[in-house]
């Protein structure tokens, strides 16, 4: 699973909390929330993706 990292909508039941389960983007590694309608960016590394948290995104990595 490809987990979504850092979403305010992770605790109100409605995200979809897996990259899988996101609408392609255009691009390979960007998907869109269907909850928050943000681009989620798939990063190859957990220090990627905490990178792309502190710049304001979305961020999943896979666990």
């Amino acid at each position: 699973m490809t987990r979504i990292l850092d979403c305010e909508n992770l605790d109100n039941g409605e995200c979809p909390r897996d990259w899988d389960k996101l609408p392609l983007a255009g691009e390979r590694d960007i998907r869109v929330c269907t909850v928050c309608l943000k681009a989620v960016y798939r990063c190859a590394s957990s220090e990627a993706a905490k990178l792309r948290v502190a710049a304001g995104h979305r961020a999943a990595v896979t666990e």
